[in-house]
């Protein structure tokens, strides 16, 4: 990047919300949402089913299904809210309906890199409105996508983009220069949105801990042993999983790759485990074991449990959706009792909307239903991680979770805490039903990191709400030195101008071109002290007046150049050394099919002759 004052200076329009999990960051988002009344909201959800029906479930409550887009390929999902299944149909849409507010879709790859910039890009010339970007699990899909987060701060149209997460630690960068994820703004919401951080919060902290290491005195290995747990999967995982031939058919063990875990000790773990907890066979109890990423995990999970409470309830959530599991008593094998793919082809829309299906804590009472009375166990992987809620005031909290994921990293390993809940909105009947969760740990690891990463997020939206931070400051080091680029910054904001202000437009209409034309190189003569150069002015091709209002030259509409004077003074303008007078020529049309009528805008900037300016040109003009 040049590190002259030019068209290139990016500011930043990217902020983040910090919360802990299940800590109301969807609750947040549609407040912000409805507080705003001039902006349509693109939410890119996590990139699951689950995560994508629960989050416009939600919004339905509060905004108008009429005002609602969900863009994807199935109609279905959609509901009552209006479907787009391309970016045409969006602005069809907002055409018809100028109330529109959102527009929901999951955040996978093409959405970043393909279909939000044609939302961005190619909105026709009648769209008056500017775009605010959220963007749900941030911290994993800013990394991911950060070149195309970095191409929507650029945009005019984009108002701004706002990040939500529990672990946000992966998105800020080192690079001091980075203007956009070096130092981010905290958004402050008590004071923006007045919501106020409920103390009515169940977080880690709030567990009874029970560590594998401090209760039984045994290697992994001898472990592993006692569990006697074939190293080959077995057949109703291998099959449930919907593996083939292809697919490795053994447990991984310390030999496993990327993030697939040590699987033999996992499942070795709660097989020795579970035959020491005490659990009621007629009654209903809670507990979660989060499996690793291989779905066959998730299924033999299924089997170790029956095998230990012939009465439970086990269900997977993962790419199959929410399975329910039991023991067929005539023949003591398991069996999948009912699915939520059955419930939602079987049962009315009405229905589904009426018990409101789409937010998981909800789907796994209608599992249940029938078996209410029985233990419940859920099982899954990325499915029971992130965005996903799978306690209600009626299930009521875990009574117990099982975790043996030393092999994550911190933010992961806090993101697969779904037993922590926020329980303000509850009666103080099932307030008073709260469990104290017994969390049982095969190493001391997973505990600390996530009572320590509990305790990061907390200091930070406690501490550093409403300031633009880098994560160093946060950590308790010495901010960087500043760099040039940051120096600039503080210099350029004691620049003075005589012009307070800074655009002047002429109208073209009924065959007034000459006149205007006449009357803007006479303005630009009086502001430059000289005459105006052809290549100052806009180049006229195929009837059109083409400039760049960024990088690329083309023809631009009226809307194009007002949104604009959103920028600050220097934008569009190469500072030079020794020039107090800047000026630059911009034609947007009316409409981009009609030459005839069009407005030219001048932007003009004439800075004070004192010395602080001259030096401040000397340091950083061309």
């Amino acid at each position: 990047m040049s590190e002259n004052l030019s068209i290139n200076e990016i500011e930043s329009k990217f902020s983040l919300i910090i919360r802990k999990p299940q800590e109301g960051k969807t609750f947040i988002c549609i407040n912000n949402i409805i507080e705003d009344k001039k902006n349509i909201h693109i939410v890119l959800t996590m990139n699951t089913l689950q995560s994508g029906i629960q989050f416009f479930g939600r919004m339905e409550e509060e905004i108008d299904n009429n005002n609602i887009i969900v863009f994807n390929s199935n109609k279905k999902t959609a509901g009552k809210c209006l479907h787009a299944k391309e970016v045409a149909d969006i602005y069809s849409h907002i055409e018809n309906n100028p109330n529109i507010k959102v527009i929901v879709c999951c955040a996978h790859n093409k959405r970043f890199k393909d279909s939000i910039p044609k939302i961005l890009k190619n909105y026709p010339h009648w769209f008056k409105r500017q775009f605010k970007i959220h963007i749900d699990e941030a911290h994993k899909y800013i990394p991911e996508n950060s070149n195309w987060v970095r191409f929507y701060n650029e945009l005019d149209i984009v108002d701004s983009i706002i990040g939500y997460s529990a672990t946000p630690d992966g998105i800020w960068a080192k690079d001091c220069t980075d203007p956009l994820f070096h130092k981010i703004l905290i958004r402050d919401i008590e004071k923006e949105l007045q919501i106020i951080r409920s103390p009515h919060y169940f977080g880690v902290k709030c567990c009874d801990f029970k560590l594998f290491g401090d209760q039984v005195k045994m290697s992994y290995e001898k472990l592993i042993e006692m569990a006697n747990i074939s190293l080959d999967i077995s057949k109703n995982s291998f099959k449930r999983a919907n593996m083939n031939e292809k697919n490795r058919c053994t447990w991984y063990q310390e030999d496993f790759r990327f993030n697939l875990g040590n699987e033999l000790l996992l499942l070795s773990y709660i097989s020795i485990l579970l035959p020491k907890i005490e659990i009621s066979s007629n009654s209903f109890s809670y507990h979660f074991i989060p499996a690793y990423i291989r779905k066959a995990t998730h299924y033999e999970i299924v089997e170790i449990v029956l095998k230990n409470f012939s009465t439970a309830n086990v269900i997977t959530i993962n790419g199959n959706g929410f399975e329910l599991y039991r023991i067929n008593n005539l023949d003591n094998t398991s069996y999948k009792v009912n699915s939520s793919d059955k419930i939602l082809s079987s049962k009315s829309q009405e229905y589904i909307n009426e018990m409101n299906l789409g937010e998981p804590s909800n789907m796994i009472q209608e599992l249940i239903e029938e078996y209410k009375h029985c233990p419940t166990f859920i099982t899954g992987h990325q499915c029971v991680g992130m965005s996903v809620t799978l306690i209600n005031e009626t299930l009521g909290n875990f009574d117990s979770v099982i975790m043996a994921h030393q092999h994550y990293s911190r933010d992961i390993l806090y993101q697969l805490c779904r037993f922590l809940f926020n329980y303000i909105k509850w009666s103080t009947e099932n307030k008073g039903k709260i469990k104290k969760t017994i969390f049982y740990s095969l190493t001391r690891y997973v505990k600390d990191t996530c009572l320590g990463y509990e305790e990061h997020v907390e200091n930070i939206s406690e501490n550093f709400a409403g300031k633009t931070i880098s994560l160093r400051e946060i950590n308790g080091l010495e901010p960087e030195t500043p760099s040039k680029k940051e120096l600039k910054k503080i210099a350029f904001k004691s620049v003075k101008l005589i012009n307070n202000e800074i655009w002047k437009k002429f109208k073209v209409y009924d065959g007034n071109d000459d006149e205007m034309w006449d009357k803007t190189k006479q303005f630009y003569n009086d502001k430059m002290k000289k005459n105006i150069c052809q290549k100052s002015i806009p180049e006229l091709i195929n009837g059109f007046y083409e400039c760049s209002t960024t990088k690329q030259v083309c023809k631009h509409s009226t809307n194009d150049i007002v949104k604009m004077k959103k920028q600050c003074w220097s934008s569009t303008f190469q500072l030079t050394k020794y020039s107090l007078s800047y000026v630059r020529i911009f034609v947007g049309y009316e409409c981009l099919d009609d030459p005839s009528e069009y407005t030219i805008f001048v932007k003009y900037a004439l800075l004070e002759d004192n010395e602080y300016n001259k030096k401040f040109l000397k340091d950083y003009g061309k």
